[in-house]
């Protein structure tokens, strides 16, 4: 059998060509980030670039790997992350990359908790180094919980529980929270009536942290509206009046991506596929975003759109 022979140019050239080829995340701080290259999405043709800060273990919560839920971001540099592992949530500190610490948080009445969400508020106080926490409950009562952490993470006070006790809605279905501090709104996002890839999305009005225990009727609803094609809801958060939220489970199956959606038109106007693991939330930070990636690829990813074609 004659062998196939090939010059050392040529075989120099497909050695160059194969190590290129291989994309290596960057873990480092986020005053160093090195952007992956530029990605294009199909559905939309969008431009951007998505690429991995931080795993879990460079804070010393290797606890949260695969079992990470909501997040936020507070200031462009507090992150606040729960975790499944006794509803843990930490806080971290972006800018210095250091883990602050972190408080298990008791469901009252017996209640489970799976923090599917979790939004900054304002501070309680003047003196508060932490903005209030609501904490999506998405289980038995499904309860919104507003929490208030002392200013060394040692324990905290609950201000406020949300609930919805209508009818009309989420009939016999999961669902989160996420507020609009600038407009004083809150939101219910989850299932419609059991339909597995169907939204619904109920406004109502944000109460005062004075009242310690809310429950929304029908009555209370301002706005409710249906979204098709979502898949597996994730953890949300209004960005520049829009709303963020990432969907599915990373994999064939369910695929990720980010849906961004206009509350005032009612739809998805940006529908961008993500490869981050499972896209378990999203948090603003600085010009774009960090999604807090679950499941076999744990860890933060910073997405930044750059243009649209």
């Amino acid at each position: 059998m004659k062998l196939f022979k090939t010059s050392p140019v040529a075989i120099y050239r497909l050695a160059l060509l194969f190590l290129l080829s291989l994309g290596t995340y960057c873990l480092t701080s986020c005053e160093k980030i090195q952007p992956d290259k530029d990605a294009h999405d199909e559905r939309n043709n969008y431009i951007y670039t998505i690429n991995r800060l931080f795993s879990f273990s460079d804070f010393g919560i290797s606890a949260c790997k695969g079992r990470s839920q909501g997040m936020d971001i507070f200031d462009n540099s507090l992150l606040f992350q729960a975790g499944l592992y006794k509803n843990t949530i930490y806080v971290l500190n972006l800018n210095t990359q250091e883990f602050l610490g972190s408080i298990n948080f008791s469901v009252p009445h017996g209640e489970s908790s799976h923090m599917n969400n979790i939004n900054c508020g304002e501070k309680f106080n003047r003196t508060d180094i932490y903005p209030l926490l609501y904490v999506s409950q998405t289980s038995d009562s499904h309860s919104c919980f507003v929490i208030r952490l002392s200013n060394d993470i040692s324990s905290y006070d609950l201000i406020q529980t949300i609930k919805y006790n209508g009818s009309k809605h989420h009939t016999d279905s999961n669902y989160d929270w996420f507020i609009d501090l600038r407009n004083q709104f809150v939101y219910t996002y989850g299932k419609h009536d059991g339909i597995l890839e169907d939204r619904e999305i109920v406004k109502f009005r944000l109460p005062s942290i004075e009242t310690s225990e809310v429950v929304f009727t029908d009555h209370d609803v301002i706005d409710s509206f249906i979204l098709k094609d979502m898949s597996i809801y994730q953890g949300s958060r209004i960005i520049n009046g829009l709303l963020y939220a990432p969907v599915g489970y990373g994999n064939y199956s369910y695929p990720g991506y980010l849906k961004i959606i206009d509350l005032d038109k009612k739809s998805v106007i940006k529908d961008i596929s993500i490869t981050c693991g499972e896209p378990e939330s999203i948090g603003q930070y600085k010009d774009g975003a960090i999604i807090c990636g679950g499941g076999d690829n744990p860890g933060y990813f910073f997405i930044q759109f750059k243009s649209k074609v």
